[in-house]
């Protein structure tokens, strides 16, 4: 049997229900560790009291990580979609306009019909 799949060690009273879905998340931290520094290497776990699985350290240094195979680097294009467009011209600003606020007296306008009390009974 492959490591990757090896049973869990003893757990607390309250979490033996839940064994199931706390080898589910070692299984899953094994599989990433792997993926990132290759097989073999030494790390450690951590559960806390309700059944959560937290990676607590791995064995070698960040300076000898290969590229995480999940992470995501946006291209030029995105990032300029993202940041707005370019001043034509060295020194120059493009600001968008700002929006216009409405006014206080706005805001706070009721009209008095709504402030007289209940409606009437309507007519049938």
């Amino acid at each position: 049997m492959d490591s990757l799949f090896a049973p869990l060690g003893p757990l607390s009273p309250h979490l033996e229900p839940y064994r199931f879905w706390i080898w589910l998340q070692i299984v899953m931290i094994r599989v990433y560790v792997r993926a990132v520094r290759g097989k073999g290497v030494v790390f450690s776990t951590l559960i806390d009291r309700r059944g959560n699985v937290y990676l607590n350290w791995i064995e070698k240094a960040p300076e000898d990580l290969k590229p995480d195979p999940f992470s995501f680097t946006p291209s030029k294009a995105y990032q300029a979609a993202l940041s707005g467009p370019d001043p034509a011209h060295p020194g120059e600003r493009r600001d968008l306009a700002p929006l216009a606020a409405p006014s206080p007296r706005r805001i706070a306008y009721i009209p008095r019909v709504f402030t007289q009390g209940p409606l009437p009974l309507p007519d049938t």
